[in-house]
């Protein structure tokens, strides 16, 4: 599954892969004199570090399984009529996309191509199959796969690209903190594991009571987000979750989250009120998360999150006339498949979603 081990001077170590994300817009030529086209569907830390160098960002359009939609990219690069000088393609949830046909459109048009793996299983000893093999740079974050503190890369095939990259190494301080807080989320459960009874009951709590009332806003995003630090941007990985990335078992991480997704997949198969993006989990694929569509986000999402079941969907998103990226803001479901999670967790996550599924949502969108 793994791809031959890269030369260590083709990689550069960051504390998220937003940074290395960053990095590698900047190396490409984004900024004010060029512009970067990105996945219309995105979590905004994709695209912080392109606003941070005050580049336009032009969003392209995706089909239903999260590949790009390269006749409308087309149209959309000839309607912009400005320099583009990088292109953002993503590995969505750890499944990996063929990205041949997009490298060579990127290479006509002379715009670097950037794979995203933030949600590959991708590290400096170990690449999932079908990934890092496109992009001019390639980022990744190894921590979302490890209980580390944190952990960005960036990769170059051509290992001179990285030449003048350079980031600052972690204090002590911050070492220490750094293995503190590992050891208390290889610790942390955190997942309740309530009866049958307690979901019925607090269903029937949410049920009987009225829904917040809450008004769509759109706001100017000219500025990087809450979560983009520029202080931190050239900082390097702690020494200590770097350790941790290379000592972890990556057979029995793999091996545990393709059973958890194949429960899932299993389990919403006859759910109604959902369907799998994704069913059938490509036989090398090292899944990062388990999307799920759901036709009533609300009340349905609303009360999965007072349930405790750690789900989540990027709502918060640059506006776009993508309409797959218009319908996953609300409706696609991200669940966890984490190697770390118990046989009891998994059951219970399974049974909330599948009583919050079977409730009526009246008037619900």
């Amino acid at each position: 599954m793994a791809s031959a081990g890269k030369a260590p001077g083709s990689f550069r170590h960051f504390t998220r892969g937003r940074y290395a994300l960053g990095e590698a817009y900047r190396l490409a030529g984004v900024g004010r004199e060029g512009a970067l086209l990105a996945p219309a569907y995105h979590c905004v830390t994709m695209l912080d570090p392109a606003l941070a160098l005050d580049a336009d960002v032009q969003l392209y359009a995706l089909q239903a399984d999260l590949s790009p939609d390269l006749a409308k990219l087309e149209a959309l690069l000839a309607a912009y009529g400005k320099p583009v000088k990088a292109l953002l393609a993503a590995h969505f949830f750890g499944l990996a996309q063929d990205f041949s046909r997009l490298r060579q459109w990127c290479d006509k048009h002379r715009i670097a191509l950037i794979e995203d793996c933030s949600h590959v299983l991708f590290t400096e000893d170990f690449q999932a199959a079908g990934t890092g093999i496109y992009g001019r740079f390639v980022a990744a974050s190894p921590y979302k796969f490890f209980a580390c503190e944190d952990g960005g890369l960036l990769y170059a095939p051509a290992a001179h690209l990285l030449d003048g990259v350079r980031t600052k190494p972690a204090d002590l301080r911050h070492e220490m903190r750094g293995i503190s807080r590992s050891i208390e989320k290889w610790r942390a459960s955190g997942l309740k594991t309530d009866d049958a009874s307690a979901i019925d009951r607090q269903l029937e709590a949410l049920d009987t009571n009225p829904l917040p009332t809450a008004e769509e806003q759109i706001a100017d995003y000219s500025q990087p987000s809450a979560l983009y630090s520029p202080a931190a941007a050239s900082t390097a990985s702690l020494r200590g979750s770097r350790w941790i990335v290379r000592s972890a078992s990556i057979e029995d991480n793999i091996r545990r989250r393709r059973n958890n997704y194949r429960r899932w997949s299993e389990a919403v198969s006859h759910l109604a009120n959902c369907h799998a993006l994704f069913p059938d989990l490509p036989e090398n694929a090292a899944p990062y998360m388990f999307p799920l569509h759901i036709e009533h986000p609300e009340p349905h999402f609303y009360w999965l999150k007072h349930l405790g079941v750690p789900v989540w969907r990027w709502d918060e998103m640059a506006v776009s006339t993508c309409p797959i990226a218009q319908d996953y803001r609300l409706h696609l479901l991200h669940l966890p498949c984490h190697q770390a999670l118990s046989e009891a967790q998994l059951d219970w996550m399974i049974m909330a979603l599948r009583k919050t599924l079977a409730r009526p949502a009246q008037g619900a969108c």
